[in-house]
């Protein structure tokens, strides 16, 4: 789950069914097939809702920050640690973070099968392509090289583009 996500409220409880006794969930469907289920309907009718907004995000739990934590993929912290050290600059190429990469991080950005996952990593990080259009592929030649340059997201498209050439 993305940490910037609205749609989801998340709750957690450690109990596991050992922590209920024989019958516990009959019992209740039970109830609530003998006009339980109308209790509950008069019970949320009398609540006073006015103040709830249906379009405000809902809370982010420590349950929900579990879940996020749990598909982040260990290149976030290490490609967001590089970019701090860089100095979270306007416009960045791949050359430059592996310039300034290291250890196993150096080595996941080298192995080429990474090369699909790398923008999803520079989306999740805060940087988005920025597209050469008087280019046919689309690529920025910097150094005499071809390839791909990384805009801060948080920039409009004409910004993005202006910081692009102002590189030289």
């Amino acid at each position: 789950m993305p940490p910037d996500d609205r749609r989801h409220h998340v709750g957690w409880s450690n109990l596991t069914k050992e922590d209920f006794p024989d019958g516990y969930w009959a019992k209740l469907w039970g109830w609530y097939d003998d006009d339980g289920d109308r209790h509950v309907a008069a019970y949320l009718v009398e609540r006073d809702i006015s103040k709830f907004n249906p379009k405000a995000p809902p809370p982010k739990t420590p349950a929900f920050w579990d879940i996020v934590d749990a598909g982040r993929a260990p290149e976030e912290g290490e490609l967001a640690d590089v970019l701090d050290e860089i100095g979270r600059p306007s416009t960045v190429t791949l050359s430059e973070i592996r310039a300034a990469a290291v250890g196993e991080f150096l080595d996941w950005l080298q192995d080429r099968k990474n090369r699909r996952v790398i923008p999803h990593r520079m989306e999740d990080a805060g940087y988005v392509p920025v597209r050469n259009d008087t280019a046919d592929d689309g690529l920025w030649k910097i150094g005499g090289k071809r390839q791909v340059v990384y805009a801060r997201s948080d920039l409009s498209l004409h910004d993005r583009i202006a910081a692009v050439h102002r590189r030289g």
